[in-house]
């Protein structure tokens, strides 16, 4: 068994915290007393909510608003770099700050680019943030300290409050594996008694959606056969095949992390492996995807952005310039995946 808190600081540039307008970079600090692990108050034990990249984290919002009570970990596994929406064209056309979204800070100057990676992490920080506004059990953590770690043989930053914490973790916006999964999950584990509370783990959440169905999609060969996965999805709801989000689901179902109330992973309501299913409020809902009138009564894609998903991951969207609210993981008529479901299923182990 490793030791916890055997995880090297090291030196960063370029992170910063949140802003007025916008959520900007993780703030670069040296360690200090009070970045220290918070006291160890929450009754629940605690919880990680895992995600492959920074805006998945609503996949599995419903387990947040059915369970509270827990000292809750967000962990991003990548920073997810490698989105054609950091490509300065697309920026333009896909933030509509008119309508209510927040622009990308720093401005992105291309999928792949640290740029991107800051956007997208000051996106993920500002939208749980602003979540947490409505939901009194998660923490605000404006612009508390993001000392650098490394985690796993990653580059990371922690950020930790009274009521939760964020782990962003720069482990390659397509390259997760299931192995490297784990060993980042139990390294961060690993950090309560040192920069995290020392708490007992209650359960693992996986915000990582992911759908295969055998007769759509493009994980197949020529002859149709499938190329990486089994393709034992149901073409009724979702097609999702990101590797990262395979990665995850295989990692957290196939490895036990010792979560006294088990761990959850985000799937397709029909997936034989489902045991769960749990509702996000009608009202939290609202507030994190809701969409007001047009703000251009001539412009049906002008619908006033006033959820905090919306705002704040606006310029991520798909497949719309908004993220369409949906009771279900369901393809639009289009065949794109609409997978921010109010309604989510889980397969638990």
């Amino acid at each position: 068994m490793r030791e916890r808190c055997r995880h090297v600081l090291t030196s960063g540039a370029g992170a910063v915290g949140v802003t007025a307008v916008v959520a900007a970079l993780l703030t670069a600090c040296t360690p200090s007393a009070s970045e220290s692990a918070p006291a160890a108050t929450a009754a629940g034990g605690l919880d990680l909510v895992v995600s492959p990249h920074p805006d998945d984290e609503l996949e599995a919002w419903s387990l947040l608003a059915e369970e509270p009570g827990a000292y809750t970990v967000f962990v991003t596994l990548t920073l997810g770099e490698a989105t054609v929406n950091c490509d300065p064209a697309e920026v333009e056309r896909s933030t509509q700050t008119a309508w209510g979204e927040l622009a990308p800070a720093p401005p992105p100057q291309g999928p792949g680019t640290d740029s991107c990676k800051q956007a997208r992490t000051a996106s993920w920080n500002a939208f749980l943030d602003a979540a947490a506004e409505s939901d009194p059990h998660l923490p605000v953590l404006g612009d508390a300290p993001a000392p650098s770690v490394e985690l796993a043989g990653h580059p990371a930053r922690v950020r930790v409050a009274d009521g939760g914490a964020r782990v962003a973790v720069d482990g390659g916006d397509g390259e997760l594996t299931a192995d490297g999964v784990v060993e980042v999950v139990e390294a961060v584990l690993d950090l309560r008694g040192g920069r995290l509370p020392d708490l007992p783990l209650r359960r693992v959440v996986g915000a990582s959606y992911a759908n295969d169905a055998p007769d759509a999609g493009v994980n197949r060969a020529a002859d149709g056969t499938c190329t990486s996965h089994p393709c034992e999805g149901d073409p009724r709801y979702a097609e999702y095949e990101h590797p990262d989000h395979w990665a995850v689901r295989e990692a957290l179902l196939d490895h036990d992390l010792g979560a006294r109330d088990g761990t959850c992973v985000a799937t397709w309501p029909s997936d034989p492996a489902a045991t769960r299913t749990a509702e996000v409020p009608v009202a939290t809902y609202e507030a994190l995807t809701g969409l007001g009138e047009r703000v251009d009564p001539a412009d049906p894609q002008s619908l006033a952005r006033q959820g905090a998903f919306q705002r704040a991951y606006g310029w991520l969207a798909f497949p719309e310039t908004y993220w369409p609210q949906t009771e279900l993981p369901v393809p639009d008529a289009d065949g794109n995946p609409l997978i921010m479901a109010r309604v989510q299923t889980f397969a638990c182990r």
